[in-house]
């Protein structure tokens, strides 16, 4: 009976040990822009936008890893994505997106940057950028 008992809370353990490690990253809507713009994370943390009254967060088509989700936080509410794909992420609000209001995530090794740039255009460039010097910061 008790070998079951160990047997049961080993496989329970087992199966939230993933979660209990998961970080939260949150970031914020500030007038037109993000913060943070970029947010490093790990394959399976989740990502909160808050204070989204107004604005939408929007993954960006060829802006994130290849097998990667696509993922839309509706406008004026708050929302959370689990991303577990490695790579680079570029998002935008879609209001705002004119003005520059475009954020980047890193999950992991930014694998596919290169992609990104080679796709990234108009605003989202400068997302790009942004976390080209964050990369090199770390």
């Amino acid at each position: 009976m008790k070998s079951n008992q160990f047997t049961a809370a080993f496989l329970l353990a087992c199966f939230f040990s993933s979660a209990a490690y998961a970080e939260e990253h949150v970031v914020n809507a500030q007038a037109t822009k993000f913060h943070p713009v970029v947010v490093f994370a790990k394959p399976g943390d989740s990502i909160v936008w808050k204070n989204m009254s107004g604005h939408d967060a929007q993954s960006m088509e060829s802006l994130i890893p290849e097998g990667a989700e696509h993922w839309h936080v509706p406008m004026g509410s708050d929302g959370s994505v689990v991303l577990d794909v490695e790579g680079v992420y570029v998002y935008k609000c879609t209001p705002h997106f004119a003005l520059g209001m475009v954020g980047g995530i890193v999950v992991g090794e930014p694998s596919n940057m290169e992609q990104v740039e080679a796709h990234a255009k108009g605003m989202a460039k400068r997302a790009v950028i942004k976390m080209k010097k964050a990369i090199a910061a770390r």
